[in-house]
């Protein structure tokens, strides 16, 4: 060991004698604890980064699953992650459906657009349902979720999509597309 190494040692060694006894070396020895998360209530919770383990985005209980007879038909569901529209400030999502084995060929469309908050849920930022829609996607046959932006702080979205055929039964699963978006909305839940 060099001179410069023993004699840079030696100094740690008594600054931490030193320091020690006098409380000093607290917050270093503390330091992990104010990193560490800690539990955040609902009503103290802010929009947030989902980690990568995130819980899918609950079911508002309005639309919970109930047990249905056979299935007849099964539509495929499809959804874009949300994203900012085209117009300036506004977080927007699409929901639309492709016929599969339905005979069918109209459906009620609900996509729904929820925020991540730092007490791991996801709360429902804006909704829409559009009836009597084709299925194939595009712009006149989708449904369209927004709602204007507080901030630019970038926050976890989640976009959920659930299909309806007309007047046939079909299978009741949703999809959930995600990203972060530079848009964060601090105004109620829907």
């Amino acid at each position: 060991m060099s001179g410069d190494l023993k004699k840079y040692i030696v100094r740690i060694a008594i600054v931490a004698a030193v320091s020690a006894p006098l409380g000093l070396l607290a917050p270093v020895a503390n330091a992990a604890q104010l990193v560490a998360p800690q539990k955040v209530s609902y009503e103290d919770a802010v929009p947030g980064i989902a980690p990568p383990n995130a819980p899918p985005a609950s079911t508002p209980p309005d639309a919970a699953q109930t047990n249905q007879p056979a299935l007849s038909c099964t539509p495929e569901t499809f959804g874009d992650n949300p994203h900012l529209s085209s117009t300036p400030g506004v977080i927007s999502a699409h929901g639309w459906w492709k016929q599969g084995n339905c005979s069918n060929n109209k459906a009620t469309v609900e996509n729904c657009l929820y925020e991540f908050y730092t007490d791991g849920t996801w709360r429902r930022k804006a909704c829409n349902t559009a009836s009597g829609i084709f299925p194939g996607g595009g712009s006149a046959n989708r449904s369209a979720a927004n709602r204007a932006c507080d901030s630019t702080q970038t926050i976890s979205w989640r976009n959920r999509v659930d299909v309806d055929v007309d007047g046939e039964l079909d299978t009741s699963e949703t999809i959930d597309r995600q990203a972060d978006v530079n848009c964060a909305i601090n105004g109620d839940d829907q």
